[in-house]
C-alpha cells in the first residue's frame, strides 16, 4: 500500500462564504467550544496534512461515535463541507472503509432528528490522506441543535481529521453577464491583420475571417449505424452543421462489442469512426470497462481468469482504434460500482487499466467518467479525491469526465459550486453525457442556454458533449435537439444551433486598406484567411488562434485581381 500526502496546494474553498467552523485548522487546542469525540476520545497529533497538528479520534464505543462541531446555520440555505480524514486501521476483514460525513439537526416544534449526509467518498485506504465532504439543503423549518460530524461506519476504526471547512453557498449573482466575461476572457484571443508594406492594395479589398474548427470541444453521442445509414441525411447533416466531437453512444462497450466471448464486432464502430475522421471530428472512446455493464461471460470469471480476459479486452478495443481517438473513458463509473474490482481482488485495479491502457496507446488521453458529480452530491468530492490520488502517484489519467444528466428543478448555483469543487483537482473536465430532463417544453430552450453557458464559461471545462440529439435515437428523448422522421430542429435545437454557431464561432469580414490595422477577438481555434477583390478570393491562409493571439502580415504579391492561395499555417 502506497503512504503519501496529497502534493495539492492548500486552496481556500471556492463556494464563496465566510468560514463557520471554529478551529477548523486544527492548529489550536481542542475545547467545548469547537471540536469534540462523541463516544470517544480526541487528542492532537503531529500526523496533520496541513500544518503542525490533526485531531485523532479513537476508543469510539458505537457505530455513531463521530468527531463533531455545533454550527449555526440557517434554513432553506445550502452548505458546503469538505475536510481530510486519514484512517488508521480497517474493520476486522476489510480492506476499503467508508467515512460518512453528514449533518444532524432537530426541528424546533416536533424535536424530530434529521441526519443529512454530505456526500461520500468510497474505498478509502489506511495510511493515505482522503478528501470527505460535499454540499446539504437544511430543509425551510426552523432547526436547532445543528453539529456537522465525521464518523467511519465501523466502531473499531481509529481516524484523523485536518482542514475542514464548512461554508454557505452564495447565490449565483450577474449570470448570464459575469458568465459572458469569463467567456471573453477564456474562450477568446486577439488577432490582429495588416498588408505589409509590399502588397498591391488596390481599392475595393476586404478580409474574411472564419474559424473552421473551435479549440473548445462541442460534440454529441452519435448512434455509429445511423451515422454511415444513406436513409438517415437528416440525421448526419444535422450532426456535421453543429458538432465537432463525437462520442459512441453503445458501439465501443465491451458488452456491445463482444457478447460472446472471442466474436469481437470491430466494424460497427470503425464504419462510424472513419466516417467521422473524414469530416474532421474528433472522437471520445466509451468506453473500456465499465463496472455493472460487462458481458454476461465476464460475470462468471474472477481472479486470474477475469484479469487475463481484461487485458485482452484492453490490447483487442485499445489497439485496434489506436491512433482514431482522441480520448478514451478507463473505468466508467467506478466510484458507484466496484464489480471488476472485487472479482479480481485487486483494490488497485483500475489503477492498472490506466497504466495498462497508456502503455497500448500512450497518444491517446485516459480519463475518468462517472455521475452525481454535478447533478447531486453524492460523488463529488469522491472524484476530487480520485482524481488528487492518482496524479500523486502517477497514474497517467489526462482529464475528469462529468455525466450531467440533470433534472428539474435545475439549480446553477449547486451545480457551478461543484464544478468548482472538482476543478480543485487541477486536471481538465469534460461534460460528457449532458441531458435536461422534467423541465417543461417551453422553457428548455432557455435552459440549455444557461447550463451550456455556465459550463462554457469555467475555466477548468474544455468540452461538452451532448448525450444524444435525435428524439428517435436517444435514451433520454427529453433532451432531443430534433425530432420527426427527418430530424427536424426543435425550438431547442435552434437554441443550441445558434449558440454553437453564431454566438461562439467567429466569422467576420473586414474592409482591408493598406497601412490599416485590424483587431477581432476571436474564439481560440483552427481559421481561414481570405482577402477579397470584387468578390474573388486572391490570398488564402490558415492559422490557428491559441492563449497568446496571433498577429497576421498578409503579402499580396502580383495582380490584385488574380486569385492567390497561400496556405500555411501560423503558430
Amino acid at each position: 500500500m502506497v503512504m503519501l500526502v496529497y502534493s495539492l496546494l492548500f486552496l481556500p474553498a471556492v463556494w464563496g462564504g465566510t468560514e463557520l467552523l471554529k478551529n477548523a485548522d486544527f492548529e489550536s487546542h481542542f475545547s467545548s467550544s469547537d471540536w469534540r469525540a462523541m463516544s470517544g476520545t480526541i487528542s492532537a497529533t503531529s500526523d496533520a496534512y496541513h500544518g503542525h497538528q490533526a485531531a485523532k479520534v479513537t476508543k469510539r464505543t458505537h457505530s455513531y461515535s463521530a468527531l463533531e462541531q455545533y454550527v449555526t446555520v440557517k434554513k432553506g440555505h445550502r452548505y458546503y463541507f469538505r475536510a481530510y480524514v486519514k484512517i488508521l486501521n480497517y474493520a476486522h476483514s476489510k480492506d476499503k472503509q467508508n467515512v460518512a460525513p453528514g449533518m444532524s439537526f432537530k426541528e424546533r416544534s416536533s424535536g424530530k432528528t434529521h441526519y443529512q449526509g454530505f456526500g461520500v467518498t468510497p474505498y478509502i485506504q489506511v495510511g493515505q490522506w482522503h478528501i470527505i465532504g460535499g454540499d446539504t439543503l437544511i430543509p425551510d423549518v426552523d432547526i436547532t441543535d445543528a453539529h456537522v460530524y465525521i464518523r467511519p461506519d465501523d466502531q473499531s476504526v481509529d481516524f484523523i481529521v485536518d482542514d475542514a471547512s464548512l461554508q454557505e453557498i452564495l447565490p449565483l449573482t450577474g449570470f448570464p453577464a459575469d458568465a459572458n466575461k469569463r467567456i471573453d476572457s477564456i474562450r477568446k484571443a486577439d488577432i490582429t491583420i495588416r498588408l505589409d508594406d509590399h502588397s498591391v492594395a488596390p481599392s475595393g479589398l476586404s478580409v474574411e475571417v472564419e474559424e473552421t474548427s473551435g479549440m473548445f470541444g462541442f460534440g454529441s453521442a452519435i448512434n455509429a449505424k445511423a451515422l454511415v445509414d444513406p436513409s438517415m441525411k437528416g440525421y448526419q447533416n444535422f450532426f456535421y452543421q453543429n458538432f465537432k466531437w463525437a462520442v459512441h453512444g453503445g458501439y465501443l462497450k465491451w458488452k456491445t462489442m463482444e457478447p460472446q466471448r472471442g466474436h469481437i464486432d470491430y466494424d460497427t464502430a470503425m464504419k462510424a469512426i472513419n466516417a467521422l475522421l473524414s469530416h474532421g471530428v474528433k472522437i471520445r472512446g466509451h468506453n473500456i470497462f465499465w463496472e455493472s455493464n460487462s458481458p454476461a461471460w465476464v460475470d462468471h470469471l474472477s481472479g486470474q481468469a477475469l484479469r487475463q480476459a481484461m487485458e485482452k479486452r484492453l490490447h483487442d478495443v485499445v489497439g485496434h482504434y489506436k491512433g482514431k481517438l482522441q480520448q478514451w473513458d478507463v473505468d466508467n463509473e467506478c466510484l458507484s460500482n466496484d464489480t471488476l474490482v472485487r472479482h479480481s481482488g485487486d483494490v488497485n485495479l483500475t489503477m492498472w487499466m490506466f497504466r495498462e491502457a497508456h502503455k497500448i496507446d500512450p497518444n491517446v488521453q485516459l480519463y475518468f467518467n462517472d455521475h452525481e458529480i454535478v447533478n447531486y452530491n453524492k460523488h463529488t468530492v469522491a472524484l476530487e479525491d480520485l482524481a488528487v490520488y492518482y496524479k500523486a502517484v502517477g497514474v497517467p489519467v489526462s482529464g475528469i469526465g462529468i455525466q450531467s444528466h440533470v433534472h428539474h428543478p435545475i439549480d446553477l448555483v449547486v451545480i457551478k459550486a461543484r464544478l468548482d469543487e472538482v476543478a480543485r483537482a487541477g486536471l481538465p473536465i469534460w461534460i460528457t453525457e449532458m441531458t435536461i430532463e422534467g423541465v417543461p417544453e417551453k422553457d428548455k430552450p432557455q435552459m440549455f442556454d444557461d447550463l451550456l453557458r455556465l459550463y462554457f464559461s469555467h475555466h477548468a471545462v474544455q468540452g461538452i458533449m451532448l448525450w444524444g440529439f435525435w428524439s428517435k435515437l436517444m435514451s433520454r428523448p427529453e433532451s432531443a435537439l430534433c425530432t420527426g422522421s427527418d430530424c427536424t430542429p426543435n425550438d431547442t435545437g435552434k437554441r443550441v444551433h445558434q449558440l454553437l454557431q453564431t454566438e461562439w464561432r467567429t466569422h467576420e469580414t473586414h474592409d482591408l486598406h493598406k497601412g490599416q490595422t485590424i483587431h477581432i477577438r476571436g474564439f481560440k481555434g483552427h481559421y481561414t484567411l481570405r482577402v477579397k477583390h470584387a468578390d474573388h478570393v486572391i490570398h488564402e491562409e490558415n492559422f490557428y488562434l491559441g492563449y497568446k493571439g496571433t498577429d497576421l502580415k498578409v503579402s499580396l504579391s502580383g495582380s490584385s485581381t488574380r486569385p492567390h492561395v497561400n496556405q500555411i499555417l501560423v503558430g
